[in-house]
């Protein structure tokens, strides 16, 4: 598959001048703002300071945020930063990704060690004070037997889309479990793709790989087969996007293909570039990207040493 790489003027660019691009260039080359933290601490603090400063903007308001499990260690920090400075989260509204099924399709009970529900109340909600926390009706998460309620609840809180995205981006481009829908006899139209909303899908070889290695010490059994995952449509209406890059050598791949591929669904982390309208077209979108100099470094390929 051929692949097309462009500057921010539209000027075309080649695999290796992607993949060689000095660090300190590729925000100014992509015209995308990257922040290239000294390390990941400093990274989820950042993360963590942008979500605080969202709801301060938001004056009490509704406020409503798409959050992944990957990275979490902004959570803490969160829930630190709103202890220390009283910021209200009672008007806080927050969606979940994305969340594992079992090898029958059904959703993991929170006591799986794999469970992003499980992940969020330990790392995020339970650590808010009662006083300053959301009422649990306005924490959703995506399960297998809720998909419509997810949409509907989209439909009625952020109808033009959430004030907040944070997003990560693997390997192979996929964000929450939206990879390439294209695979084995399945054939998807690109417009049909920007369309899906909260849906179940296969979880990849190439995921389950990734996965096994960051989450289970390389034991591909232990990741579950399936999940349920918020699609395009929801995704990318949200009104500010962050992406996080934290995981190390093996994303640095994904940050530029992120940066500089034209938007396609074969990698979707490209399609972050873009913004549904609530008229539906779509437009440039304003993303920051963070990431250490371990995932902004170059491309290259060597020997296991």
């Amino acid at each position: 598959m051929e692949r097309e790489y462009l500057d921010k003027d539209g000027k075309p660019l080649s695999k290796e001048d992607v993949y060689l691009m000095p660090p300190d260039e590729l925000s100014d080359r992509s015209g995308i703002p990257l922040n290239i933290c000294p390390d990941t601490d400093s990274l989820y603090e950042a993360i963590a300071e942008a979500m605080v400063q969202t709801l301060i903007e938001k004056a009490g308001t509704k406020t409503t945020m798409i959050l992944p499990v990957g990275p979490i260690g902004q959570y803490p920090l969160f829930a630190r930063k709103v202890t220390e400075r009283a910021v209200d989260c009672r008007n806080l509204w927050t969606f979940n990704m994305d969340e594992f099924l079992d090898r029958n399709g059904r959703t993991l009970p929170e006591s799986h060690p794999m469970s992003f529900k499980a992940v969020m109340m330990e790392h995020f909600f339970q650590l808010l004070p009662v006083e300053l926390r959301m009422p649990p009706k306005q924490m959703h998460f995506p399960r297998h037997d809720n998909m419509d309620a997810i949409d509907r609840a989209f439909d009625d809180h952020a109808p033009d889309g959430v004030d907040f995205c944070l997003a990560g981006v693997g390997p192979e481009g996929h964000f929450a479990f939206n990879e390439d829908p294209n695979f084995r006899h399945v054939e998807v139209s690109e417009e049909e793709f920007l369309a899906d909303r909260t849906r179940l899908v296969l979880v990849n070889t190439s995921t389950v790989d990734m996965d096994a290695l960051v989450a289970s010490c390389g034991d591909r059994s232990a990741i579950p087969p399936f999940a349920v995952t918020i699609g395009p449509h929801d995704i990318l209406r949200a009104r500010r996007t962050h992406v996080a890059f934290f995981a190390g050598r093996f994303q640095r791949c994904a940050l530029r293909e992120t940066l500089f591929r034209k938007p396609t669904m074969h990698f979707p982390g490209s399609l972050l570039k873009l913004r549904i309208h609530p008229d539906g077209s779509l437009i440039r979108q304003d993303i920051t990207i963070w990431a250490t100099p371990e995932e902004a470094g170059p491309v290259t390929t060597q020997t296991i040493g």
